[in-house]
């Protein structure tokens, strides 16, 4: 079923932001090389965005992350000679661009705080108490933040970057599931870009797009965000 909502309450408490990055956190101490539990690969891109899309979500279903500015702020603190500077780039920097090495150090940074801040993860069950947003909805938010301007949609995601979309998508899509909603028109999107729009089996669309649009990641984001659009137009 299409439509402007079409997201039922999830039926389960909403997993927090924290467990899912401890989670991915001891997979990575488990593995000596990626993919990795929900992240595949790692890039920092990716994962800042993830941790923006998973607790935009939580929000949304109006279940806000506990801690979450607090971290942001602790996270600017410590250890930060440039401050301002976001940790992605910040830890790659750190690592001479080594992507698992800075995510690495992102998470032990995320465990160092919540040693600390160990009341972010007590507390009630976080039920849902707003209907969710569907995934589809988020796209389309972003295609409106990006509108005709060049490099505008770096309000929404920052470093335009194919990734990063990716990661946010991502995030928001894993918080629905693990809450029991499953977003099956995103599902539906992804089907139709295969059939419609002729993206390989196999393929992500960061993959499929990037290629159409000659390795330029805004085009490419930009070509996501009207597939929605349209997909959305034609009742999909």
């Amino acid at each position: 079923m299409s439509g402007q909502n079409p997201l039922s309450f999830p039926p389960k408490a909403v997993v927090p932001l924290w467990d899912v990055l401890v989670r991915i956190r001891l997979d990575m101490q488990l593995r000596s090389v990626g993919p990795y539990l929900y992240m595949g690969l790692a890039d920092t891109g990716w994962m800042a965005n993830f941790v923006s899309g998973y607790a935009q979500c939580m929000s949304r279903l109006g279940a806000p992350l506990r801690g979450y500015d607090l971290f942001h702020e602790w996270l600017e603190i410590a250890g930060n000679p440039e401050p301002g500077k976001a940790w992605d780039e910040r830890y790659l920097e750190d690592f001479s661009g080594n992507h698992d090495s800075a995510v690495r150090k992102y998470l032990d940074r995320v465990a160092e705080f919540l040693s600390h801040s160990p009341e972010v993860l007590e507390g009630p069950a976080l039920n849902p108490t707003l209907r969710p947003t569907s995934t589809l909805n988020l796209l389309l938010e972003a295609r409106r933040v990006a509108g005709d301007v060049p490099g505008r949609l770096g309000m929404f995601i920052g470093d335009i970057k194919v990734q990063r979309m990716a990661g946010l998508v991502r995030g928001h899509q894993l918080c629905l599931e693990l809450a029991g909603s499953h977003d099956e028109e995103y599902a539906r999107f992804e089907q139709w870009l295969h059939q419609e729009k002729g993206m390989p089996m196999g393929q992500s669309w960061e993959q499929f797009l990037l290629q159409a649009c000659n390795e330029d990641h805004e085009q490419a984001t930009l070509r996501l965000l009207d597939c929605a659009a349209e997909f959305r137009a034609v009742g999909g």
